[in-house]
């Protein structure tokens, strides 16, 4: 049994050298692994050169932008404020100073002005004898309050135009106090000849202030009157 345990000593012995002398043997040197890292850089970049040699491309340049121009504003010279003064119809519109339709500059306010916003009827022909009435929407355009105790609505006698009494009032009272910017309905009793006429006849009207002075001009205009239907006798 002793003899047999040295056996088995020796060849663990033997075993052990074996493996050691087997184990030197197969060992190889560990390498460096930035040397190894250095090189392939140092190869990516020769291979980087080599293409950029072989493949050369061009620089793109951005274009050039060409400014815009610049608006230039021109001087903008004030110009007084005008007022159109209207005469007659259904849009009239006058002052103490004027009632043509030329343009008049002005830079203050009127104290008497007016504005005719309707007309009933309108001008145009009418039949022969026929009475009726002509309303005027007008509107104070001023600055002062009409009052009715001294305002009040004339008739014109215009010898420069073919004027025609048509009315058989000449004046007529304002119905109520008109305020700036308000309006009143000045309403005129119309009664036609019996005779026909074929020329244009104007009936001016005008409205006077707490002065005297007429201010705002309207008119209708009956272009001709024609005659009125015959009633037929009953059989």
């Amino acid at each position: 049994m002793h003899k047999n345990m040295k056996i088995v000593s020796m060849g663990l012995i033997l075993i052990g050298t074996l493996a050691v002398s087997c184990s030197g043997a197969s060992q190889e040197p560990t390498p460096d692994v930035a040397a190894v890292q250095t090189e392939a850089v140092m190869q990516a970049m020769a291979q980087l050169t080599v293409d950029a040699a072989l493949n050369p491309t061009e620089t793109p340049v951005p274009a050039t932008m060409t400014p815009l121009p610049t608006a230039t504003l021109g001087t903008i010279t004030p110009s007084p404020t005008t007022k159109v003064y209207y005469s007659g119809g259904g849009s009239s519109s006058s002052s103490s100073s004027s009632s043509s339709g030329t343009k008049v500059p002005t830079l203050t306010p009127d104290v008497y002005i007016c504005e005719i916003t309707n007309q009933s009827p309108w001008d145009g022909p009418q039949m022969t004898g026929w009475i009726y009435d002509v309303t005027w929407t007008v509107k104070n355009m001023g600055v002062v309050t009409w009052d009715s105790d001294e305002y009040y609505v004339t008739w014109i006698e215009d010898e420069s135009t073919d004027n025609s009494d048509f009315s058989p009032r000449h004046t007529y009272p304002l119905k109520a106090d008109v305020d700036p910017y308000e309006s009143v309905d000045i309403t005129v009793d119309f009664q036609m000849p019996t005779q026909p006429f074929d020329k244009i006849h104007v009936s001016q009207w005008g409205i006077v202030n707490d002065n005297g002075d007429i201010f705002c001009r309207f008119y209708y205009a009956v272009t001709y009157t024609y005659p009125a239907p015959t009633k037929t006798p009953k059989s």
